[in-house]
C-alpha cells in the first residue's frame, strides 16, 4: 500500500490522501467529514485516462493541472487531479504524478493489461478503446489493419495507429481524452515489437 498527499491547488490547499492498495483505490475527493473518501475496487476498474491539461492565460499558458480518471464498471468516474501555476514546484508535482501513475501500473493497470494480452495471444476477439481487436488484424471506423501492416507513433500527450503500406488508414487517441488509450498504446507497441504471441 502507497499513499500519496494532494493539494489540488490555489482554492483547495486541504491536504488529501490518496491511498493505492493492490486490491482498492481510495481518495480523499469529498468534503462531508462523515464521508470524505471515495473508494474503488480493484476488479471495478473498467476505464482509465490521465494526462496534463495545460491553463492558458490572455496570451500564453500559465499553468497546468494533473488529471487521472479512473472509471468504474458502472460509469463513475473517480478524477485525481492538482494544479500549479507560474512553474512553481513544478519539478515536485511532476515527480508526484508520474509516481501516481507507477504505482497505478504496478497495482491495476499492468495485470488489467495482460488480461487484454491474453485474448490476443488466444485469438480472442474484444474491444479496447474504440478499436476491435480480431485474431488476424485490428478494426476501427470501418478500416482494418492486419498485425503485420500495423505500426504506431507515439508523442508526449497522444499516439496514432496506422498501416504502413496505406498510411490513410490511421487513427489518433489521446492520453487524457481516449478512455483506456495508454493500454491501447501499450498493447500495440507489444504486438508490433513481436514481444507477445
Amino acid at each position: 500500500m502507497k499513499e500519496f498527499t494532494i493539494i489540488r491547488g490555489l482554492f483547495d490547499t486541504r491536504k488529501r490522501q490518496l491511498i493505492i492498495d493492490e486490491d482498492f483505490l481510495k481518495f480523499e475527493n469529498k468534503d462531508h467529514l462523515e464521508d470524505l473518501f471515495t473508494t474503488i475496487s480493484k476488479n471495478e476498474i473498467a476505464g482509465v485516462r490521465y494526462g496534463i491539461h495545460f491553463i492558458r492565460g490572455f496570451e500564453f499558458y500559465i499553468g497546468r493541472e494533473y488529471q487521472i480518471f479512473i472509471k468504474n464498471h458502472s460509469g463513475k468516474e473517480m478524477k485525481i487531479s492538482f494544479k500549479l501555476f507560474y512553474r512553481r514546484k513544478l519539478d515536485e508535482k511532476h515527480q508526484l504524478f508520474c509516481d501516481i501513475v507507477d504505482e497505478l501500473w504496478k497495482c491495476y493497470f499492468d495485470d488489467i493489461l495482460n488480461q487484454y494480452i491474453r485474448q490476443y495471444n488466444n485469438d480472442e476477439e474484444f474491444n479496447l478503446g474504440g478499436i476491435v481487436f480480431k485474431d488476424t488484424c485490428i478494426q476501427f471506423d470501418k478500416k482494418e489493419i492486419s498485425y503485420s501492416d500495423l505500426a504506431i507513433k507515439k508523442y508526449s500527450h497522444y499516439f496514432m495507429i496506422y498501416s504502413k503500406e496505406d498510411q490513410y488508414k490511421n487513427k489518433m487517441l489521446y492520453f487524457l481524452k481516449d478512455e483506456n488509450a495508454v493500454l491501447v498504446s501499450s498493447l500495440i507497441s507489444l504486438i508490433t515489437n513481436n514481444v507477445v504471441n
